[in-house]
Parts: structure tokens; C-alpha cells; sequence
């Protein structure tokens, strides 16, 4: 037998007995679910961040009102006074007014646009703790797989004795609520155990982020 043949034996027989421990150690897969819509709800820190948005989107909602108005009284005068004009001076109004019409239709998009971000700046600390906390749940329950059941149309049937949406929102709970602009990092959980003393763990799969 040449050298090159005895050593290609030698590779394979190694890489069969490097897969067999390995084999003989996978663990079963363990799944369970949750409804993140539900833990949402129930979310810490949920309730302040919608009533400090409805604050907001009312002075917006005020000003775009004020925006209104104003235009609306222009046209309103406009119609008044328009058979006094000649056709250069309604050209000319008519010109003004589109305008303002279109400055108005901007405004009221950037506000919705801003409302749209303030929303997702207001709602990122609690969504980042519940994700936190899931997958701390999932490495404590020994879960390989997490599911979210929300919006899963394609999910006809499950068992409620995997729905563990219970257990995340009551570990939710034992924590402080998040502030709005507060970073991932600066989110403690009770009882953290130092890194040397956590076993390693699969990345979660399967767990999607909770809806708005």
C-alpha cells in the first residue's frame, strides 16, 4: 500500500472516530412556542411607552390640524374675492395656493414618517428585553427550538403544553421596564450568571421578533 493510500486510511478512520462520540452525545430536539403577541401586551415598560407616543402623535396631530385650517381659510377667501380678479391674479393665487397644498401634503408625510420612527425608538428596549429574556428561558428550559405562533396562519393545531408565553412573561416581570434610547448592553437580567459558568448553546432559531 503507498504512503499516499495509508495516510488517506488514516484520515478517514480518524474522522469516524472523531463522529462517533459526537453522535452518540446529540440530544433530542426539545420545542415548545410562544405568542409574542401576548408577551407584548404583558411587556414591562409597554403601557409608558404608548401613552408618551399618543402624546406626541396629539401635538403633531394638532399642528397638522393648525396646517389645515390655515390653508382651508385661504381657499375659503380666495373663493370669495376670485370674481374681482383677473385671470393673471387667479393664475397667480391659484399657483399659491397649490403650493401651500403640496408644502402641507410633505409636512404631513415627514410627521408620519417621524411618528413612525419615534414608535420603533420607543419600542426597541422592550422589544430587546423580551428577546433577552427568550432566549434566556430557552437555554434554561434546554429548548433547541423556539416558535412564535403570532402569525403563524400555517400552525392548524398545537399543543398547549408546549406554550411556554406564560414563563417568559412572568420572568418579564421580575425585571425593571425598559427606558426609551436605553442600549441592548445597559438591559440587566436578575441573576446573571458570570459567562465561565454558562454552558455553550445553539444559536436560536425559529423565533421571530415580536410584532408592534
Amino acid at each position: 500500500m503507498s504512503y499516499l493510500a495509508r495516510a488517506r486510511n488514516a484520515a478517514i478512520l480518524l474522522a469516524l472516530a472523531a463522529a462517533a462520540p459526537l453522535s452518540a452525545q446529540t440530544a433530542p430536539l426539545k420545542i415548545a412556542y410562544v405568542n409574542t403577541r401576548n408577551i407584548l401586551d404583558a411587556a414591562p415598560g409597554r403601557p409608558d411607552a404608548e401613552a408618551q407616543l399618543q402624546k406626541e402623535a396629539t401635538v403633531m396631530q394638532e399642528k397638522a390640524k393648525k396646517m389645515s385650517d390655515s390653508l382651508q381659510a385661504a381657499i375659503d377667501e380666495y373663493k370669495k374675492v376670485m370674481p374681482t380678479l383677473t385671470q393673471a391674479q387667479r393664475d397667480a393665487r391659484e399657483k399659491t395656493l397649490g403650493q401651500r397644498q403640496a408644502d402641507m401634503q410633505q409636512r404631513a408625510q415627514d410627521m408620519e414618517t417621524a411618528m413612525q420612527g419615534r414608535q420603533n425608538e420607543l419600542m426597541a428596549p422592550i422589544l430587546d428585553q423580551i428577546k433577552l429574556v427568550l432566549e434566556d428561558v430557552r437555554v434554561e428550559g434546554n429548548y433547541t427550538f423556539l416558535f412564535d405562533v403570532a402569525n403563524a396562519s400555517g400552525i392548524v393545531a398545537a399543543d398547549k403544553n408546549l406554550d411556554i408565553s406564560d414563563r417568559v412573561i412572568a420572568k418579564l416581570r421580575t425585571m425593571p421596564a425598559p427606558k426609551a434610547g436605553e442600549a441592548k448592553k445597559d438591559v440587566k437580567k436578575p441573576d446573571e450568571k458570570k459567562p465561565e459558568d454558562k454552558k455553550p448553546v445553539p444559536a436560536p432559531a425559529g423565533v421571530k421578533k415580536p410584532a408592534n
